[in-house]
């Protein structure tokens, strides 16, 4: 009896050693699998896009400088402007598990580094992280008024902003400062989670105190946001998503184009998008914004892997679109960190 149940225990035991071994290389295959599909991007290059020429002087004329993801800098050399003004930067092991926080070494350096010195505005296209986690703390090194929803001044709130730097507009809604005019038009997110809706729908009831999970930044209100001078209108339509005729009657003469997600909706989606965005505003020129990974450090700019946004899918449907839109249209890829006139 004695050795039958020895031999049980043997043979339990070598079970146990099997499977633990087993495990620990699945385990190891599963995570080399992960880092490889992590690491499988294409070249920005391949997605064929032009890229802007940077102003190398001080000229006449309104600029806007890209500084990731769809966080925008217009200037006409008297004002600023600042879409979404989101510089965190965080790992994608932080964005599934952990609480997070603004990054203000990154805000400090990149107001700084970017002479974002003469700011009135700061208009987030919606309330989620990548959007607005920064605009409490960028208009609080300003005087800069935050822009939006209930939600995004929930996020203002949250960052002890005065009462007097953050405004709360309705639909179709302007603001002027400067030469300036922002008005806010209520549209929708690309439906990026399934296909109807995108991920954290819903609002910021109250003030949103950090750290906190990504998923606290719900989407609040999601605009197309319209920004006209009298040198020229841009509209900026940060999320994959539309109104159906929205924005007719809108004109515009630069749109810049979120087209995060894209490839995952099908390529009539994106011919719709681009109908209800430039085709329906007239524009001729095009700069496609948050393309990139917000997971990779500020300033390092790099396509996501092609398995969670297979980019260069949506670079071509959108260049074969252009070719054949009438009035012509140019598609181009604005360089990081530097001016570009856009009229």
């Amino acid at each position: 009896m004695a050795i039958t149940i020895g031999s049980a225990l043997r043979g339990a035991w070598r079970w146990l050693k099997i499977s633990a071994v087993a495990s620990i290389v699945l385990c190891t295959v599963a995570i080399a699998i992960i880092y490889w599909m992590w690491r499988d991007r294409p070249d920005l290059a391949a997605l064929d896009w032009p890229i802007a020429s940077a102003s190398t002087e001080t000229i006449e004329g309104v600029t806007v400088t890209w500084l990731g993801v769809t966080t925008l800098l217009f200037d006409d050399s008297e004002t600023q402007v600042l879409i979404d003004g989101f510089f965190t930067r965080f790992g994608p092991v932080d964005f599934l598990v952990n609480e997070v926080r603004t990054d203000i070494a990154n805000v400090n350096y990149a107001m700084a580094e970017f002479r974002i010195n003469r700011l009135a505005a700061v208009v987030p296209v919606h309330s989620h992280f990548d959007h607005a986690m920064d605009v409490g703390i960028v208009a609080n090194r300003s005087s800069a008024v935050v822009l939006g929803s209930e939600s995004t001044a929930n996020i203002a709130r949250g960052a002890n902003l005065p009462v007097n730097q953050y405004q709360i507009l309705a639909d179709g809604e302007s603001r002027t400062f400067g030469n300036f005019t922002i008005t806010l038009l209520v549209s929708e997110h690309a439906p990026v989670a399934d296909g109807t809706r995108p991920w954290f729908p819903g609002e910021i009831r109250r003030p949103l105190l950090q750290p906190a999970r990504v998923s606290d930044w719900k989407e609040g209100e999601t605009y197309s946001i319209l920004i006209t001078h009298p040198r020229g209108t841009a509209l900026i339509q940060g999320s994959a998503g539309f109104i159906p005729k929205r924005l007719d009657g809108v004109s515009a003469d630069v749109v810049l184009l979120g087209v995060g997600g894209l490839s995952g909706l099908g390529e009539e989606y994106a011919r719709q998008y681009w109908a209800e965005t430039v085709t329906a505003t007239a524009a001729t020129r095009v700069f496609p914004i948050h393309y990139d990974d917000f997971t990779a450090p500020f300033g390092e700019i790099e396509t996501f892997p092609a398995i969670i946004d297979d980019v260069v899918k949506t670079a071509d449907w959108l260049n074969e679109i252009a070719v054949f839109a009438e009035p012509q249209v140019q598609i181009q890829r604005l360089p990081f960190g530097q001016r570009v006139t856009i009229y």
